[in-house]
């Protein structure tokens, strides 16, 4: 059968187009349930942009009260119902690949069909954990200038815990699954059109979601060398403890079972090796038959104070310490 029928493409465009969930379901962390509670799905839904309602913080309650004391004036009485909100827009992203008839020809069917449903899922789901880390940190999708930022209180800016920092760094987010949002409007999607001019087709993979912070004190941020191997600067075992002492006090949510959950990039896990001696030392997790979610298992190397470290090469890396 040549290979520029129309009956051999369109075998190629089922096969991509059936694989392109699953290779995302399986390289994708972020949307995973375990690591961001509050998920959506506006699949078929009007409008590409949701607003979620955020309730208020309370304060302890009066003690001592007098027989027909006003308990409404009493100090930290008033725990008045107020909500705010978040708005959670969704945008696209997406991956495109040529197939060329030779490749078809050189390659065979199903060798290039497996090339480029892997390609093109892991290209937009490393798209939208980039997305998420850099939204974690100040509820954009850029990343900040400068880690001088990072004070918790300008802007959406989260608040880096390490204390003076010099040269470029990794922030490692330490956070609560009750901390962000997440939104899909157009699951992993296939387009494909030939290219006869060139004797080639074009395949085009998109989704659309998107993420926002619900509460920002619920995420913190750990900043670490971003040299691998470099002296000095390193993320600390005692940072992330600090990390996690700081989510407490703002009463931020835990999992099922009292952790938090970090990432960490390749330089900061090596910073970290030889303070998690369980994980130097060979051992692992332990079971994660109750997580469910293969990439989450596969990223988790380890816990310790409190947390459930990840890694992940999509975190904000190489920011400068002070903004340019």
């Amino acid at each position: 059968m040549s290979t520029n029928s129309a009956a051999l493409l369109n075998v190629l465009f089922e096969e991509v187009s059936a694989d392109l969930i699953a290779h995302y379901d399986n390289n994708v962390l972020m949307p995973s349930s375990e690591l961001i509670s509050n998920t959506y799905n506006l699949v078929g839904a009007v409008g590409n942009t949701m607003r979620i309602p955020v309730t208020n913080a309370w304060t302890l309650g009066t003690s001592g009260l007098g027989e027909s004391a006003d308990i409404n004036t009493g100090t930290g009485a008033n725990n008045d119902f107020t909500p705010t909100a978040v708005d959670l827009a969704v945008g696209k992203r997406g991956s495109f690949s040529f197939v060329t008839a030779e490749a078809l020809e050189d390659g065979g069917l199903s060798t290039v069909s497996n090339a480029v449903s892997t390609r093109l899922a892991r290209a937009i789901a490393q798209s939208t954990d980039t997305a998420a880390f850099k939204v974690m940190l100040n509820n954009t999708e850029t990343a900040p200038t400068g880690i001088d930022v990072m004070d918790g209180t300008t802007g959406n800016n989260i608040k880096v815990v390490n204390g003076t920092l010099t040269g470029n760094q990794d922030i490692c987010p330490v956070f609560s699954p009750e901390a962000m949002a997440y939104a899909v409007k157009r699951l992993p999607e296939l387009k494909m059109w030939e290219d006869v001019q060139f004797d080639r087709t074009s395949m085009v993979a998109t989704i659309r979601n998107g993420f926002a912070q619900i509460q920002k004190d619920f995420i913190k941020g750990v900043a670490g060398n971003t040299t691998v191997g470099q002296a000095g600067q390193h993320a600390s075992l005692s940072a992330f403890g600090t990390a996690v002492a700081e989510l407490r006090a703002s009463n931020a949510p835990t999992d099922v079972s009292g952790f938090y959950y970090a990432a960490l990039s390749p330089s900061v896990e090596l910073q970290l090796v030889d303070q998690l001696t369980h994980i130097a030392n060979g051992a692992t997790v332990g079971s994660l038959s109750a997580i469910g979610d293969r990439v989450l298992m596969d990223a988790l190397i380890g816990q310790a104070v409190g947390i459930r470290f990840m890694r992940s090469n999509n975190i904000v890396t190489n920011i400068p310490a002070a903004t340019p």
